[in-house]
């Protein structure tokens, strides 16, 4: 199936973000973080006393955790709606590149900078390539798989396993081995073609938010499994929940315009009640082969209880037409009692309801098991993107001290005396919803522990526990004042780990295969349309056995081996 939107991929990982980082100094910006904060070049980036540039394996002479004289790097900036300068700053010379000179010794060169917008960055990086001009010397391609493969296969970039081993931080080594399907997309025979950023998690599962105060009004417990589930949308259908006398609720509100896709009115958790889920390539039992969800036995079962439910009026029957953002508005609007969603529902977009309808109560639940007891939802990976480092840089082992600096950024909330007062008080703002000076530099989202967040709030805060750094205590302090997060995505967020075990996250991460590139839009075009036609009944729910054949037929199979060759050759191998 087509990936998650954009917006919601890159935009809203987590709404309890890091503590604020902001931009930047009218002066120089070492001069005006060492006037303010003396004590500013502290860092937790290794040193070397000795100077010598074997002695730790640095590649340059490397002295009180810096590099002395400075080293250079070259990188090209992606200048997206989000980053913002300040006080004459610009992409070439601003307060994270003096910090970074003057506290690591690494001397932040800018080759060039492009828009993000309509591909501007991505149009310019792959002219460069193919025109064999001088290509930068890290790249971050961020969410962007197709600019990821095309780097990695360009063969300009370098093998980074033995750099993994020499230079990564505890810390980061640590975070891949806690985390080591990270890998997988970057994966080439064997050899570790860039560095996986990862992204805070879990930033996609669904939940199950349902109207508490309807529940209290028909006497209805929270459904459990599919057979209470399908009582209580009965109910809010047929026993006039909101009282006005009309036939005009649903039971949930549910998004089909992308069913395996969009995280908001996520209809991934019914599938899974079945045991498939549309686009994931899932592991067989003993490990050893994927198959496709979309294309197995249990899609077949669960577009019939679509069928059945779109009957019935449990779900809409404009569900086919409706983006994941429409749906949600049936569920805040006071027309349906129960909608799935992650974890920050409750900061967005819930607070709706009970603003268009006052005195509205919802609550979180676990999703509803299946027949065979067993609840799945669709998860994406914690990957956020790769870092290649260009095979002509002599010094790849400053781009993990630099990575460790963008570690303890987002675990301390500061790096170098950028923390968010010194920046405030020097005149900057809010960049988007938090301040990231990170974006100025090729580590734009940090280097985040995936799971730091939220062990934090829900094993320290929620436990009576300090923060682990004043950072995350000033973190603790906000959500403790603010009932949409103590009472709203915490809960959401307990729930979940609850019931983490049902997240199934598909298992084929490689690059698109040969196949898929001839014939993966006409494959999911005719997989959709028979989803959509069996669901609404144009066509009968043993059309199902046709397309399984003609999806084979048609290149699915040839695909089926394409992963599964991948999966053999960087996982089963590896």
């Amino acid at each position: 199936m087509k990936g998650i939107k954009k917006r919601f991929l890159t935009g809203m990982v987590t709404v309890l973000a890091l503590s604020s980082l902001a931009a930047c100094s009218g002066k120089s910006g070492n001069e005006a973080v060492r006037e303010t904060n003396p004590a500013a070049s502290a860092s937790s980036v290794s040193s070397n006393d000795s100077g010598s540039a074997e002695a730790n394996g640095e590649t340059a002479p490397f002295k009180n955790g810096k590099y002395d004289p400075p080293i250079p790097i070259n990188i090209a900036v992606d200048v997206g709606d989000d980053i913002q300068y300040f006080n004459g700053e610009t992409a070439e010379k601003n307060i994270l590149f003096d910090q970074t000179k003057a506290n690591l010794g690494l001397d932040i060169h800018v080759l060039w900078t492009a828009p993000g917008k309509n591909d501007g960055f991505k149009t310019k990086l792959l002219l460069s390539l193919a025109s064999g001009e001088k290509l930068p010397d890290v790249v971050f391609t961020g969410g962007d798989s197709e600019l990821m493969n095309q780097l990695i296969d360009s063969g300009k970039f370098m093998a980074l396993n033995d750099s993994i081993d020499k230079y990564a931080s505890e810390d980061i080594k640590r975070v891949y081995n806690e985390n080591p399907d990270l890998f997988l997309p970057v994966t080439r025979d064997g050899k570790a073609m860039a560095l996986p950023i990862p992204i805070f998690g879990p930033n996609s599962p669904p939940l199950m938010y349902i109207r508490q105060d309807w529940l209290d009004k028909l006497s209805l417990k929270a459904p459990t499994n599919m057979d209470e589930l399908e009582q209580v949308m009965d109910a809010f259908v047929n026993k006039d929940p909101d009282g006005n006398n009309k036939k005009d609720t649903y039971g949930a509100a549910v998004q089909l315009k992308n069913p395996g896709g969009d995280i908001f009115a996520d209809a991934t958790a019914l599938f899974g009640a079945y045991g498939a889920i549309p686009g994931i390539w899932r592991k067989s039992e003993d490990g050893q082969s994927l198959s496709y969800d979309s294309v197995q036995p249990g899609m077949k079962t669960a577009l019939g209880k679509f069928h059945d439910w779109l009957s019935k009026g449990y779900i809409s029957k404009d569900a086919a037409q409706q983006d994941g953002g429409t749906a949600t508005q049936l569920f805040t609007s006071g027309k349906a009692g129960i909608v799935f969603g992650p974890n920050w529902f409750p900061y967005f977009p819930l607070p709706d309801l009970e603003k268009n309808v006052p005195g509205a109560k919802y609550k979180v639940y676990p999703i509803p098991a299946g027949p065979d007891g067993k609840a799945e939802r669709r998860a994406m990976s914690i990957f956020g993107g790769a870092l290649l480092i260009n095979k002509d840089y002599a010094h790849p082992d400053a781009v993990f001290k630099y990575a460790q600096a963008m570690y303890d950024m987002a675990r301390d909330g500061q790096v170098w005396g950028l923390t968010r007062d010194f920046l405030m008080n020097n005149g900057y703002q809010a960049q988007g919803s938090y301040f990231q000076v990170s974006k100025y530099g090729f580590l734009p989202n940090y280097f985040v522990d995936p799971w730091y967040q939220i062990d934090g709030y829900l094993d320290y805060m929620k436990e009576g526990k300090p923060g682990r750094s004043p950072s995350e205590q000033e973190g603790f302090d906000t959500c403790q004042k603010n009932p949409l997060c103590i009472n709203g995505q915490i809960e959401s967020m307990s729930t979940w780990r609850a019931q983490k075990d049902a997240d199934v996250i598909s298992a084929f991460a490689g690059p698109t295969t040969e196949t898929q590139k001839t014939q993966g839009d006409y494959l999911y075009k005719m997989e959709y349309e028979t989803m959509i036609k069996i669901i609404y009944g144009t066509t009968p729910i043993d059309g199902f056995d046709a397309f399984v054949e003609k999806w084979k037929s048609s290149g699915g199979d040839k695909i089926t081996q394409e992963v599964n060759d991948w999966y053999t050759k960087n996982v089963l191998k590896k």
